[in-house]
């Protein structure tokens, strides 16, 4: 077949929307380049060495059109088995897969091992290009599909077509063009639109450009000029050029072979393995937490603490598998575990990852991340044990193009992973998604109901603050609890919920007639409730004193004798009346009743509004009182910022309308 009639030969100038990642998979030499090739036009064997020796070490991508501006980015990953490593990084974020087998050779040892990579890499579905059928005869075509088929009943290639191919006389290859694009276009169209990840496969230098990194991005996109940070590292640059699909671009994401073109970052601190993103989205992980899956034919199966080669992105480093409720996993059994990993690599929920024996070698499991941590330390089976449960119970296996998905994470992760809640910001970076996008599923979350949205653009999952009103009121009427009255700032050294749900909880408190807020201290009104009817008599009796006697009141050492009560009894009563601001102490030996107080307030205003300015040494005739009294006021009001102090004198602050007691 002739290079310019491939069917999915993307032009000069194309620049198309990728909608789906596609990867071919199978034995060395069964003939999935030379079929890419012919599919789009594009060598995907790019290295020297790779042509000299016939064979695909590293990754190859081509662009496969569907027509118009829509296609799929083709990965042809190694076959060899030495090469594996590199075949684990092709078949991240992968939607369909195509498997290659030969006619004349069937189902070979990396056919097995390929297929076993993908389904525990969570590869969806796919269908099966039975290659060099021009070697043999039909006969032999018809056994090999039925090889074949056998071979993948129970894998997620159950259902999968096979499609007979030759690539050297090109019989078959408009049939599988179709069939492909028939079985896109049967699948969701998606795209990732999460923060930009790109997983480096290679760094080089070029003559008059630079720094130069390539990858193909797992979500996101990324633009000339934008800043960006390599993980596990911490270095930042800048994007000073892009070439997708080998031509010069503005900008470039999931699904496009992207090269990069980064300023002031040294080329020798960069290596395949790391991922370029956005600064601050993505942070070094030693150990990550999820579901493990073992391989149908590990022998022996995986024990608890077995060192592993664990694969992620295009990375590859030692570590050690811990099971968490198990301490052997049998074949093709579902585990929950943790990793432990001897360098740092860039993990992020929902990334798949695969784990290796190093000696010998194969492939023994493979698992998708949770939860991922900076330090190597394990937290306590339990604790880990039903987070991890909450993420198989709320998210299940429900596919990630599902449109529900995004929402029921954002709710899982609010419910069970950061209870305290959360801005969109914070929110955003934890779930590697565009602040702009987060924002507008918390609203639309929050209208609904599924989740709370609290003062402080803060947002919360509706249990959970239910659980911290429930905590708040603990605290406040325990029964280790005393008294009328608490300090706030006390109290809020026991709460251990963020600033945005204090607020909330004591609004919601005080929205029930639980508690009372009275500047600095807290009302309990079950503990007033719970006043005896002497208690009671005495609150009318202290509130009538204080009512007759106005500017000349008693001072409130004084009542207990006064009232013939113990002064534990009056000092009870006295601070239920202070917190209800019936009362209202200026001083230590002044307390006025609250229409007193108002008169007294007013009477200021007015004199200072009328004079411009009040002498302190007058005021006490004015009110007909004493100067101890007089002075005492004058002194509360400055505290409130009321009035301001010059001397002898006082003047009205600014804005003191909003500070009156009413």
């Amino acid at each position: 077949m002739a290079h310019s009639t491939a069917p999915g030969l993307m032009r000069r100038g194309d620049q198309p929307d990728v909608i789906m990642m596609i990867c071919t998979a199978g034995h060395v030499d069964h003939g999935k380049t030379r079929l890419v090739g012919l599919l789009t036009g594009c060598a995907t064997d790019r290295l020297r060495e790779e042509k000299e020796r016939g064979l695909t070490i590293e990754l190859g991508f081509a662009p496969c059109m569907l027509g118009g501006r829509l296609c799929v980015g083709i990965v042809d990953v190694p076959g060899h088995e030495k090469f594996i490593k590199n075949m684990v990084a092709g078949v991240s974020g992968i939607d369909l897969a195509v498997l290659v087998v030969a006619a004349d050779d069937g189902v070979m040892p990396q056919t097995v091992e390929h297929v076993h990579i993908m389904e525990l890499m969570g590869i969806p579905t796919g269908m099966v290009a039975l290659t060099k059928t021009d070697l043999v005869d039909a006969a032999r075509v018809e056994a090999v599909s039925e090889e074949i088929s056998v071979f993948l009943e129970g894998s997620f290639l159950s259902t999968a077509p096979i499609y007979p191919v030759s690539s050297e006389t090109g019989e078959g290859v408009m049939e599988f063009y179709e069939g492909l694009v028939s079985r896109i276009e049967g699948l969701k169209r998606h795209t990732r639109s999460g923060v930009f990840r790109m997983p480096v496969e290679r760094v080089f230098v070029q003559k008059g450009f630079g720094v130069v990194v390539t990858g193909i991005p797992l979500a996101g996109t990324i633009r000339t000029g934008d800043t960006i940070e390599v993980v596990p590292g911490g270095l930042r640059g800048r994007v000073r050029g892009i070439q997708r699909f080998l031509a010069d671009a503005d900008e470039g994401g999931y699904g496009q072979c992207l090269a990069l073109n980064l300023a002031d970052i040294d080329h020798e601190q960069l290596e395949r393995g790391q991922m370029v993103c956005l600064p601050d989205m993505l942070s070094e992980s030693r150990l990550i937490h999820g579901r493990i899956r073992t391989a149908p034919d590990v022998e022996p199966p995986l024990r608890h603490g077995e060192e592993v080669k664990l694969h992620i992105g295009t990375s590859e480093t030692p570590g050690k598998v811990f099971l968490l409720e198990e301490r052997v996993a049998a074949p093709n059994h579902e585990v929950l575990g943790s990793v432990i990993v001897e360098r740092p690599v860039a993990a992020a929920a929902h990334d798949r990852f695969l784990l290796r024996r190093p000696s010998p070698a194969s492939t023994i499991a493979g698992g998708e991340v949770f939860e991922h941590a900076a330090s190597p330390k394990r937290p306590r089976n339990r604790d880990l044990a039903e987070r991890l449960h909450s993420y198989v119970d709320h998210l299940g296996d429900m596919p990630r193009t599902d449109p529900r998905f995004a929402d029921r994470r954002l709710t899982h992760y609010l419910g069970c992973v950061e209870r305290g809640g959360g801005t969109p910001d914070a929110i955003a970076r934890a779930l590697l998604e565009p602040v702009a996008v987060v924002q507008a599923r918390l609203d639309a979350l929050a209208e609904s109901g599924q989740i709370i949205a609290l003062s402080g653009n803060h947002y919360m999952d509706p249990d959970a603050f239910a659980k911290a009103v429930l905590g708040l009121r603990g605290l406040i009427d325990g029964p280790e609890v005393k008294g009328l009255t608490l300090s706030m700032a006390a109290l809020r050294k026991q709460f251990p919920w963020p600033e945005p749900v204090w607020r909330a909880a004591l609004k919601a408190l005080a929205g029930e007639g639980a508690v009372d807020i009275r500047g600095d201290r807290l009302l309990r009104r079950k503990a007033a409730a719970a006043l005896s009817k002497e208690e009671r008599d005495g609150l009318d009796r202290i509130l009538a004193i204080y009512d007759e006697t106005g500017f000349q009141s008693p001072r409130p050492e004084e009542l207990p004798e006064r009232l013939n009560a113990p002064p534990k009894a009056v000092q009870k009563v006295l601070d239920l009346l202070y917190h209800q601001g019936e009362l209202i102490r200026v001083s230590k030996n002044v307390a006025l009743s609250r229409a007193h107080y108002r008169k007294a307030q007013d009477m200021v205003i007015r004199i200072i509004q009328e004079r411009g300015q009040l002498d302190s040494a007058d005021f006490k005739n004015d009110i007909g009182s004493s100067r101890k009294y007089a002075l005492a006021i004058l002194d509360d009001l400055d505290a409130r910022n009321i009035t301001v102090r010059n001397g002898n004198y006082r003047r009205l602050a600014p804005q003191y309308e909003s500070r009156l007691v009413r």
